[in-house]
């Protein structure tokens, strides 16, 4: 009877691997077989800025290194990169090319409006220094990601720390009575004359 048990478990466990859209590496028919992932790309402001500040170092021209960033981006992000690098490719300067990055774009269709992509306002201060003077501002570039990532690790720690004040209530809620019906209620029978 073990021994059916465990071809049984064993063949559930193969069919849920090799089943359509999971599998194994090189097994099965994985994820990217089965669609396409849509949302690829970096979104992480931070790291676009890392990476923009690298290739200012390198030597390439903010106009290039943009380019290259919007290339590895999530569709939205380098959909106003791309509006951006068109408006200052036009001859706009860099405050007009801004504004109509950032402007709401139509969607598919008559679907409405796309919002502008969170990812891509964050990169507005850092690269307005960097547009406007057109001096080598790596280390500018690279102080503002790392301000970044200090403000996200500080709301997270804030966001932790209130956490533990929100679940005060239902961890009290489900674990009193608990507490009061395993040790208080048979504490206080067996010291009820008779009870035994």
């Amino acid at each position: 009877m073990n021994g059916l048990a465990v071809f049984v478990l064993l063949a559930a466990a193969a069919v849920l691997l090799l089943a359509p859209g999971r599998g194994l590496p090189g097994i099965g028919p994985g994820p990217s077989a089965a669609q396409p992932n849509t949302e690829a790309g970096v979104s992480d402001p931070a790291l676009m800025l890392d990476l923009v500040a690298a290739m200012l170092k390198a030597g390439q021209p903010l106009s290039s290194a943009l380019a290259i960033v919007a290339e590895g981006v999530d569709a939205s992000t380098a959909r106003c990169l791309g509006r951006l690098l068109g408006a200052s490719s036009l001859g706009a300067p860099w405050e007009t090319a801004w504004q109509l990055a950032c402007s709401e774009e139509a969607g598919p269709a008559g679907t409405g409006t796309e919002p502008v992509s969170a990812a891509f306002l964050a990169l507005g201060p850092a690269l307005r220094f960097t547009a406007t003077t057109g001096a080598p501002s790596a280390a500018v570039i690279h102080s503002h990601a790392d301000a970044m990532r200090r403000r996200r690790r500080a709301e997270s720690k804030r966001r932790a720390a209130t956490l533990g004040v929100r679940l005060v209530v239902p961890l009290g809620l489900c674990s009193l009575p608990a507490f009061v019906a395993l040790t208080v209620v048979p504490l206080l029978l067996s010291l009820v004359p008779g009870w035994q």
